[in-house]
């Protein structure tokens, strides 16, 4: 497994384009990336889409601020970095829907296995039209005000 991993890896490394690697990258910078790898890698475990999709996204948002070299920047771009790497360990779940039930599983973090009951017991039921025009008008007037 380990070799066809980083045989990927070199594959990668090969086609990737490095331009957006030209200068050498802050330490703090690439903990923060690795940490954001591992966090995402952890949600989303099991989910090759979802774990594809958030590692290219990761790459861009990088490559996106590589060239940043002022001081409070760099430190503004890693505090939101580890506000995301918080928010995917501790405010986001990914749900697996039961086919024959229609009910949605969730994974919670913390939950304890009691009773029989395992960590993907947790249910919640499918979100109906009614909560979605509420969700919207709430947003709408949310951005109203915003505006106004």
């Amino acid at each position: 497994m380990l070799a066809r991993q980083t045989a990927a890896l070199r594959r990668r490394a090969a086609t990737t384009s490095h331009s957006c690697l030209s200068t050498t990258p802050n330490p703090a910078s690439l903990a923060a990336f690795r940490r954001l790898l591992r966090a995402r890698a952890a949600l989303f475990d099991g989910d090759a889409y979802a774990l594809e999709a958030s590692r290219q996204k990761l790459r861009e948002e990088f490559a996106a601020h590589s060239a940043t070299s002022d001081a409070a920047q760099v430190a503004e771009l890693l505090k939101g970095a580890d506000e995301v790497e918080e928010l995917l360990r501790e405010n986001v779940v990914q749900g697996r829907q039961n086919p024959d039930s229609g009910n949605f599983s969730f994974k919670v973090k913390g939950a304890t296995a009691g009773d029989g009951e395992s960590e993907l017991d947790h249910r919640a039921e499918p979100i109906d039209e009614l909560e979605i025009r509420l969700a919207e008008a709430e947003l709408e007037a949310t951005r109203k005000k915003r505006e106004g």
